[in-house]
């Protein structure tokens, strides 16, 4: 299930590099404060792993980047997806927030506009062509001589990056229904050379922050009817608790809503 916040404030909302933190730290406010908890200690466990279970977009609107403050700037109006193959995790969220009179954003104020259940795409065939809306990011943690931790990351050329999206997903599938996965995805890049490699900053404290390499753009996607739409729901590879892995479903027509929970807030305090 994917869902749309909307938000208008009175001001431009700025935010430093690295802002995908900020959002997530916003999801997690509107958890319930056990189920917040659970999931930052606990959440989906299979074996060593621990999952999430959702994934979220950055603001879908254009910014206006400040090269010397390292700073991007949004109209008033902005919104963002979240996603989850776990109902009554976004249930708990969007009921959460739709209560509130306003949110805050890096100490700006925003209200709630609407939040609007998507209609899930058709996936009626075990092939797809996607667009990966935020970075998908696959690695492996290597140890140096010295025993310091180096992250390698894999491009969508890489063989290992195919295996790791597909051995994550099913580890996420087997951690969510307690069970084991028969199902299996494969992934191939519809595109060539390094033109949808991004590389960004999760986190806005200079001495805390995680550079993090991921790839956009276009990709065919096959596997189970059942699996793709796990996928879409669940995300991508890894990270995507901290805004990596989301995608959308091309050939389709833009999301509809289906349901929604819609609240226009007055502005005065």
């Amino acid at each position: 299930m994917r869902i749309k916040i909307e938000l208008i404030s009175e001001n431009k909302i700025t935010l430093p590099t690295g802002y995908n933190s900020i959002i997530q730290g916003l999801i997690y406010n509107f958890f319930d404060k056990n189920t917040a908890k659970w999931l930052h200690n606990t959440g989906f466990a299979y074996e060593k792993r621990k999952f999430k279970m959702f994934s979220f977009s950055p603001f879908l609107e254009r910014a206006r980047f400040d090269k010397i403050n390292k700073t991007f700037t949004f109209p008033q109006n902005i919104s963002f997806y979240f996603s989850s193959p776990v109902d009554w995790l976004i249930e708990q969220f969007a009921t959460n927030f739709i209560k509130q009179n306003f949110v805050q954003i890096n100490s700006q104020k925003a209200y709630i506009n609407s939040v609007n259940v998507l209609k899930n795409p058709e996936i009626s065939k075990n092939s797809i062509k996607m667009r990966a809306i935020t970075p998908i990011e696959v690695h492996s943690t290597l140890k140096k001589e010295n025993g310091k931790k180096l992250t390698h990351y894999y491009t969508p050329f890489d063989k290992e990056f195919k295996e790791l999206i597909n051995a994550n997903l099913k580890k996420k599938w087997q951690s969510l229904f307690n069970k084991e996965c028969t199902f299996n995805i494969s992934i191939e890049p519809l595109f060539t050379g390094n033109k949808y490699e991004k590389i960004q900053y999760f986190g806005t404290n200079k001495d805390r922050r995680t550079l993090i390499k991921g790839w956009k753009g276009y990709y065919q996607l096959n596997g189970e009817l059942e699996f793709l739409k796990f996928a879409y729901s669940a995300g991508l590879g890894s990270r995507n608790s901290a805004g990596f892995g989301m995608f959308e479903v091309m050939h389709e027509k833009k999301p509809q809503v289906e349901s929604s929970k819609s609240q226009v807030k007055n502005h005065d305090d």
